[in-house]
């Protein structure tokens, strides 16, 4: 796992889109591709609770 990974707990998702360079990716994948979106928070280590809710909005 990388530093960054292992630092998650401490940041806000904006933050981990940002730190990884997958903000405008998330933006527009939340748009159009909701599955892609998914995989990008689950790969952000995010719950499924909240990654339900970010979807849904």
């Amino acid at each position: 796992m990388s530093t960054i990974q292992s630092n998650y707990e401490g940041m806000s998702i904006i933050q981990r889109l940002m730190v990884t360079g997958q903000f405008e990716t998330f933006q527009k994948a939340l748009k159009k591709n909701k599955r892609k979106a998914r995989k990008i928070l689950e790969s952000l280590k995010l719950d499924q609770k909240s990654i339900e809710r970010l979807l849904k909005s």
